[in-house]
């Protein structure tokens, strides 16, 4: 019943952000994510903890505290735009969405290998396979599954509308690989802390960070292009969505050795972007809560 009351007020809300002007509605979002800095004290540490472990020496403590605090305003911003997604067509994406590096893929695609999307909660990250879908380019994404069933299934009905798939975290591997055979698109997140069993330690701003070994894993064992995708907000309903470059893949023989160095190199990459414009990133999570010692380091 807490579930079903929660997916009505969430629906409730979302029904009205989508319809209202797109000033108000963003309005609305900016003051709930400034609200969201000031009150909510947990997360407000830990984004502050993890800027200043990245930029430590680089942004004076006024910088960051800045930057923690439009953190927050991006995703309430973030949070209006998912809002907002039904108002996004075959017929308006133009008007919504501009892309850069499109010929990246189109290049990638001629290998037939399939083509794996690393990319990480930066900007209005759901927005990204909704634009990639509309361009003629769906993706299946790889997503663990929300805790309240009821907004899951409505967050994968935004998804999944225009032709992408979803891939539930836990049985990725096989329908990853499954899906690259096919020569069809994959999108991962990569950005965020992991278990030991499911991890490497690689740099991430110069500190140590367990980072996903599956989609080093995944690249190895489908020889699919790995691209790096991201989305950048320019505006009040307005993105443009970035595809980088083919990310080399190291291949000497020892498969260990090349899960760990294909992982740092994707991180890195991950990295670069979030330099360029730290206050888009989910800078709120506990991204090097896992440390090789054992211990955890933690902000709350």
């Amino acid at each position: 019943m807490l579930h079903l009351l929660e997916y009505l007020i969430v629906m409730a809300v979302a029904k009205a952000l989508c319809y209202l002007p797109a000033p108000l509605a963003y309005r609305i979002g900016e003051t709930l994510g400034l609200l969201g800095f000031f009150l909510d004290r947990q997360h407000r540490r830990i984004a502050l903890g993890n800027l200043h472990l990245a930029f430590d020496g680089k942004f004076s403590r006024e910088e960051i505290e800045s930057i923690a605090r439009m953190t927050f305003v991006n995703l309430g911003r973030t949070f209006v735009e998912i809002c907002r997604l039904p108002r996004i067509d075959a017929k308006n994406v133009d008007s919504f969405f501009a892309f850069q590096g499109l010929e990246n893929l189109s290049q990638a695609k001629k290998k037939g290998k399939g083509v794996l999307f690393i990319t990480a909660h930066f900007g209005p990250w759901e927005l990204l396979v909704t634009a990639s879908a509309l361009k003629g380019e769906p993706v299946n994404i790889v997503v663990r599954p929300l805790d309240n069933p009821y907004l899951d299934a409505a967050i994968n009905r935004l998804r999944t509308r225009f032709g992408n798939k979803i891939i539930a975290k836990k049985q990725a591997l096989k329908a990853v690989l499954t899906a690259l055979g096919r020569g069809e698109n994959v999108g991962i997140l990569i950005d965020q802390n992991i278990t030991w069993k499911e991890g490497v330690f690689v740099d991430f701003f110069g500190r140590t960070a367990n980072a996903a070994m599956a989609p080093a894993i995944l690249a190895l064992r489908s020889h699919a292009a790995v691209l790096p995708a991201i989305i950048h907000r320019r505006g009040r309903d307005r993105h443009t969505v970035i595809i980088g470059g083919e990310i080399g893949v190291a291949r000497t023989g020892d498969f260990r050795a090349d899960v760990v160095a294909n992982t740092a190199r994707f991180t890195k990459v991950i990295e670069s972007y979030i330099r360029e414009a730290p206050a888009e990133w989910f800078w709120v999570h506990q991204r090097w809560k896992t440390q090789p010692n054992g211990e955890n380091l933690r902000w709350d």
